[in-house]
């Protein structure tokens, strides 16, 4: 069966090159000839950084024109150093700052709804904003990082719910890989890779002030600086964004379950539902970047809490509960070349990530059927005339080191061998209640269980790791990447090949064959929760691990069009989630089986002129499992339409739609499957009218959309979204 599964594969793998590569030679020999590349145009890379500095506004500006698909612009996410996207041996999107703006976009996570084969969804147990990629949710399965320095927090392995606010005003640019990465970075990237590049010194020589206020009381403020002295640059960034947050209504939650069951025993309802989610949302954030000669330092505090939206339990909580995460980071890094051949990158890095909640669950009088096995009843009443309210907390302390070395053999040839040591240490463990925790029985007061039954244990995790890659132009026309990096855990190991070759098979295309593998290994929540009401932890996980073979086509068919077609096969082993023991009140993490997803990603942008453009994507993706049963919570079909225009130097104007196919449920869920949806977004920017003073305008969700998230089958009516909302800025650079 395997074998035959592999044959299959390569069968459509072999079918869609070959028939790509026929329809895009046909359509050169019918008389579409692809424009030279100008002179000193796009095809110039970005240079010396005194010439960057020197070019930054006009970047800025010419930004709007190159968008998605920079056919020719230089990306380092994909091999650790500069080369052409087209050359890259991975499917990259990278996103300017400009057309960020454009767009309206606020924080990371919508620009992130704007790529391919990515959609957003709410969480109702934290309250975070994360994304699905390519069919599964990747809450943990993505790797974030800031100028290359790893976000993820280890106890949930995820990073969206302290970055998926992360402003968007400090962005430089965003380079986003869709796909394995682990044969260069390791754990975490498994579905996709995103780097945010920060804005440095020479992209501000300033300072930027920018302030806000928006629908649900929401105040954000942003100060972006940078200034350049000879040898030694800073730049930086303070965020503040203060929310009330969505205040839609939840209908019916857990609770609203028990107290149907129990009400034939005469027991009154309890349920706080129908009632507001809690969805406020506060955040400050620093972050500072110095150079000086062939030294950095980079680092930051951020500082938020919010909402759970709904809580852990699928109970609506009260508006005074709240999660909360301290996070900043240091890391000293040196860059040094030598004889134009050897380029040596060592750093270091310390992290710190301290994790708090407040959470009031159950509403005062809430009354519990208890599984029992005495008694003719299979189930004893017990009542919280309190409610059900804990407090708890943990640390995790991350220390690391890693070298890098890039070495010219020749010219054509980049060999990277690098190692990384990192250890980590969870620790701190707060954990306090009106209940104990094993028993689940209410107390008279609140007491701590700190020492005695932590909700989380202990946990230290050592990493070792080497890695190589070899980039290698065998032709003007071919490249050849090769790499695999293997990576020694104290509890888990795994090595990850890839292999990547593109073709320049016409003047301005392009075919890329890629194979990579991957893995996420369990975060610490999966593995050591315990004592908790709900929620234990497993220590015999595997990893999860996933081979994706990918083939794309690049295609620039004059100076105003420019496309790209993708088709990816994942095929994923081991998956992680919940399994609910209803015997036991209580769900455990277990490896759950194999999942098989397929797709194809089409993009294509049309630049008119300066600054008015068209682009749209569409993804379509077959997740299944090993019955061969669609995966829950996504759809076969999504995409982004937009447009900009630029009729007035002072102005610009910016609309575009998401929309998102019917989503299915999980088997044994009887609601009907979530409906189509879409979202349009309008943006309209003035610039320059007075000095450097901008103002912008955005209406999201304008046309009022109903929509749903999808939620536990213990939230009848899923997640309320927002309707129409509004923001408006403004921003003065001195």
């Amino acid at each position: 069966m395997q074998n035959g599964t592999n044959v299959k594969k390569r069968v459509l793998l072999s079918l869609l090159c070959i028939g790509i590569s026929c329809n895009l030679v046909i359509v050169q020999a019918y008389g579409l000839k692809a424009a030279e590349v100008r002179a000193g145009g796009d095809d110039q890379k970005n240079g010396e950084r005194d010439a960057e500095i020197s070019d930054v506004r006009v970047q800025n500006i010419l930004s709007a024109e190159t968008l998605w698909l920079n056919f020719h612009e230089e990306v380092t996410i994909s091999t650790r150093h500069e080369v052409p996207i087209e050359r890259a041996p991975n499917i990259v999107t990278v996103i300017m700052y400009q057309d960020i703006k454009n767009a309206g976009h606020r924080a990371l996570i919508d620009v992130l709804r704007t790529v391919p084969g990515f959609e957003i969804l709410k969480a109702s147990d934290l309250g975070t904003s994360f994304p699905t990629v390519r069919g599964i949710s990747a809450v943990n399965r993505v790797r974030v990082m800031i100028n290359g320095h790893l976000i993820n927090n280890p106890v949930r392995g995820d990073a969206f719910f302290q970055f998926d606010d992360y402003p968007i005003e400090n962005i430089k640019r965003l380079e986003i890989i869709r796909g394995p990465g682990s044969a260069v970075y390791g754990e975490n990237a498994f579905l996709a890779t995103i780097n945010i590049i920060t804005k440095d010194a020479g992209d501000i020589d300033g300072i930027k002030v920018s302030s806000g206020y928006g629908s649900f009381g929401t105040k954000e403020g942003d100060i972006v600086f940078g200034k350049v002295f000879d040898t030694f640059e800073i730049s930086g960034m303070i965020h503040y964004i203060d929310t009330d947050g969505y205040d839609g209504t939840l209908e019916s939650d857990l609770q609203t379950k028990i107290d149907n069951v129990i009400a034939p025993f005469g027991f009154p309802s309890s349920s706080r539902t129908p009632e507001d989610v809690v969805d406020f949302h506060r955040e400050y954030d620093f972050f500072l970047n110095v150079l000086y000669k062939d030294f950095y330092f980079q680092g930051g505090y951020f500082n938020e809490k919010r909402g759970p939206f709904v809580s852990p339990l699928d109970v609506l909580s009260s508006d005074t509960s709240s999660i909360g995460d301290n996070y900043y980071f240091a890391e000293i890094g040196y860059k040094k070349s030598l004889d134009n051949k050897l380029t040596l990158k060592p750093r270091i890095y310390y992290d710190q990530f301290d994790t708090s909640y407040d959470i009031d669950s159950l509403p005062e009088g809430s009354v519990l059927p208890m599984r029992t096995d005495r008694g003719r009843l299979p189930f004893t009443f017990v009542s919280y005339p309190d409610g059900l309210k804990g407090q708890g907390g943990v640390s995790v302390k991350v220390a690391g080191m890693e070298v890098p070395v890039d070495y010219i053999l020749f010219d054509g040839n980049i060999m990277t061998l690098g190692f990384e040591y990192r250890f980590t240490k969870q620790t701190n463990i707060r954990n306090s209640g009106n209940f104990h925790p094993v028993t689940f029985q209410p107390l008279d007061s609140n007491q701590s269980f700190s020492d005695s039954f932590p909700w989380i244990k202990d946990a230290n995790r050592n990493l070792w790791s080497v890695y190589i890659q070899d980039v290698w132009d065998i032709t003007d026309t071919i490249n050849l990447t090769l790499g695999i990096r293997h990576d020694e855990y104290n509890d888990f190991n795994s090595t990850n090949p890839r292999l990547g070759m593109s073709w320049s098979f016409l003047e301005n295309a392009s075919l890329k064959i890629l194979y990579g593998k991957a893995f996420r290994v369990p975060s610490f929540l999966e593995m050591y929760s315990a004592n908790q009401p709900a929620i234990l932890g497993n220590e015999n996980l595997d990893p999860e691990t996933i081979d994706t073979f990918e083939v794309g086509v690049s295609y620039k068919l004059n100076d105003h069009v420019t496309s790209r077609i993708n088709y990816f096969y994942n095929d994923v082993e081991d998956l992680i989630e919940l399994r609910s023991d209803s015997t036991k009140n209580i769900s455990r993490y277990e490896n759950m089986g194999d999942a098989h997803i397929q797709g194809i990603e089409f993009e294509t942008q049309v630049n008119i002129t300066k600054g008015n453009y068209v682009y749209m994507n569409y993804t379509f993706q077959d997740p299944q499992d090993n019955h061969g049963k669609t995966l829950p919570n996504v759809s076969k079909h999504k995409g982004n339409v937009g447009m900009n225009a630029a009729p007035w130097k002072y102005v610009n104007a910016n609309l575009n739609a998401f929309f998102s196919g019917k989503r299915y449920r999980e088997e044994g869920d009887a609601r009907n499957d979530l409906p189509f949806y879409s979202l349009l977004n309008l943006s309209l920017l003035g610039k320059g009218f007075y000095k450097t003073m901008e103002a912008q305008a955005t209406v999201y969700n304008l046309l009022d959309k109903d929509y749903d998230d999808p939620g536990q089958t213990t939230i009848h009516d899923d997640l309320p979204r927002p309707g129409r909302m509004f923001f408006i800025g403004l921003s003065y650079e001195f």
